[in-house]
């Protein structure tokens, strides 16, 4: 129970990080923020593991979490 807590807590962190760096109008509220941050650290790691810039068997780590963050938040603006 406590990984879940604390992935939806290091997603908030990742989501507002990317809001942050990517500044304009989102409406979106904190839940979907959280989201973003999740769905971003699972695209960011995915994305290491396909470029060899991470091992298969390591997460991503922040970095990459707010990058996927950072995409998330792009592919939304386009929609």
């Amino acid at each position: 129970m406590s990984h879940w807590i604390y992935s939806a807590l290091v997603g908030l962190a990742c989501g507002l990080i990317a809001r942050f760096v990517l500044p304009g109008h989102d409406s979106m509220g904190l839940i979907m923020t959280m989201l973003v941050g999740v769905i971003g650290a699972y695209v960011g790691t995915g994305l290491g593991h396909v470029t060899g810039m991470l091992d298969k068997s390591k997460a991503g780590g922040w970095i990459a979490s707010i990058a996927g963050s950072v995409v998330i938040l792009l592919v939304l603006r386009m929609i």
